[in-house]
């Protein structure tokens, strides 16, 4: 776009025919003439505004937003915010958003506010400031859209990308391979270039408003944690505005929500709530999650199927620090924990103690812990896909419910109340179908139907069947992480940060 040369008063100098008389002659002024006029200091020049830019592009970008901006301007695109008259009353529009960022949790130093203001000021009023003019509206183009495009993007997904800092986020030395894991599993969405390009569409158009409204977080959550984050501060708890501070920023992400049937599990609050919103039901357990060396991942699913009685068949993370290394060939050691090693080629059992470390390692051997009583996932378990192998299910160590921080398992989430929550999800099981389920699982029947069957088979609990139950009605999965969520009647109740994301998340925050 080709700029114009002078402020809009040379124009009009342009178009005039300046007269000098000499006795009768008439003198034309000149291009010339009217340079000699002009003071430097007042005179816009598009190639000056752009070697501004350029060298304001040499900053190194504190996030994509940043990075976007300088490879718009690198690349010669059109000018935003100036305009012939100056710079365009959409700034106002802009500035109105940046100066209540405060109330967001952040600084306003982080966009500019004050320097965009202190600009625009010297702008309007141009006998305060003897700074060349190309400087300042080089300054303010810059500066407006790197503000609009860190606010855009924070405000509609989130102002850090959680997949990018919660995963390989630490190194155990018990178990190097905790350090690859990812813990963000979720798909959540991320600024891309045509967001970008539309947002600066926008600002180029008469609907920045509209956009800037669209872009606000929307879940009512968000909406909770930042009036308690307001009210933290302006009662003074430092520590209470911080928690809400950092869950805000977890409402922002973007990615899908529980709606109408839906488990959701906070593994901050080692809690599961499953909630059938037509039928305005739900239920609530305590659970267990992974502990600090495997962590439970953030991630969403559906139920797929439940299964009785399962199989465990050990994870080669753990064969490979903790069986092969310590009980290689230990017979006493696997009879013990009911461990049977398979041949996958041939199916068949294989006596532990003819096998090396080695082989235990090889991939060619499957250890599997035997169902029913006491197996590790007791007698039930939810199935989902997922890429970490993790699973709800039952425990043959309920002791752990009384806990008061629960991370103690491999990653797998276990359930309180895994039978309730069958029922739950299997919502047109009759009380028949009910007390078979009972039955297959060991449990005592309720109905006359059952005991009456009981009695008649007693050999039904002595060889326990391995089942599978599809799951068609529906329900989704979330494992979630928050430390300040509100309960069932709606207050909001603080959890430990067993994980250290909060301090990670505070971090990363803080760079802007």
């Amino acid at each position: 776009m080709k700029l114009f040369r002078k402020l809009p008063l040379l124009f009009l100098i342009a178009m005039i025919m300046s007269c000098q008389q000499d006795g009768k002659q008439l003198h034309i002024a000149s291009m010339q003439d009217i340079e000699k006029w002009i003071l430097p200091e007042y005179s816009l020049k598009s190639r000056h505004i752009r070697d501004q830019i350029y060298q304001l592009t040499q900053e190194a970008p504190a996030m994509y937003a940043d990075a976007f901006t300088i490879k718009y301007y690198k690349a010669k695109g059109h000018f935003v915010w100036i305009t012939r008259h100056g710079i365009d009353e959409k700034a106002d529009t802009l500035l109105s958003y940046l100066r209540n960022v405060e109330e967001e949790g952040f600084n306003a130093s982080s966009f500019f506010v004050s320097k965009i203001e202190e600009d625009l000021q010297n702008l309007h009023n141009r006998k305060d400031s003897p700074e060349d003019i190309n400087q300042l509206m080089g300054r303010l183009e810059f500066n407006l859209t790197k503000a609009l495009l860190r606010y855009a993007t924070g405000q509609r997904y989130g102002f850090i990308q959680p997949s990018h800092v919660l995963n390989n986020i630490e190194s155990e030395k018990s178990y190097p391979e905790a350090s690859q894991r990812h813990h963000f599993g979720i798909h959540a969405e991320i600024a891309t270039d045509s967001f970008y390009t539309h947002a600066l569409e926008q600002a180029q158009s008469r609907d920045l408003g509209t956009f800037l409204r669209e872009i606000q977080p929307q879940i009512p959550l968000y909406k909770t944690l930042k009036q308690e984050y307001l009210s933290a501060k302006e009662k003074g708890d430092t520590e209470r505005a911080r928690l809400a501070c950092i869950n805000m920023e977890r409402a922002r992400w973007r990615y899908p929500r529980p709606q109408d049937k839906y488990i959701w599990v906070n593994l901050a609050g080692f809690q599961l709530t499953a909630v059938n919103e037509k039928k305005d039901s739900s239920l609530t357990m305590r659970i267990c999650g992974g502990a600090i060396a495997h962590k439970s991942p953030l991630l969403t699913s559906k139920i797929s199927r439940l299964e009785l009685n399962p199989y465990w068949n050990i994870p080669p993370s753990i064969i490979r620090h903790e069986i092969a290394p310590l009980h290689t060939g230990d017979t006493a050691y696997f009879a013990r924990h009911r461990y049977e090693i398979i041949d996958k080629k041939t199916g068949g059992n294989v006596n532990p103690a003819s096998l090396s470390s080695a082989q235990l390692n090889s991939g060619q051997y499957v250890i599997r812990q035997t169902n029913g009583g006491g197996n590790s996932l007791g007698r039930i378990i939810f199935r989902f896909p997922n890429n970490y192998s993790v699973y709800l299910h039952d425990t043959n160590m309920p002791s752990a419910f009384r806990l008061a921080t629960r991370a103690v398992s491999h990653g797998c989430i276990r359930l309180e109340k895994p039978l309730d929550l069958a029922f739950f999800i299997m919502e047109d099981l009759d009380s028949i179908q009910q007390d078979r389920i009972r039955m297959e699982i060991g449990k005592a029947p309720v109905t006359q139907w059952g005991k009456r069957y009981r009695a008649q088979n007693p050999q039904t609990e002595e060889k326990p069947k391995h089942k599978f139950y599809p799951i068609e009605s529906g329900f989704s999965v979330f494992l979630d992480y928050y430390t300040l969520y509100p309960n069932r009647e709606g207050v909001l109740e603080e959890h430990p940060d067993n994980y250290h994301y909060d301090t990670v998340l505070e971090k990363a925050l803080n760079r802007f």
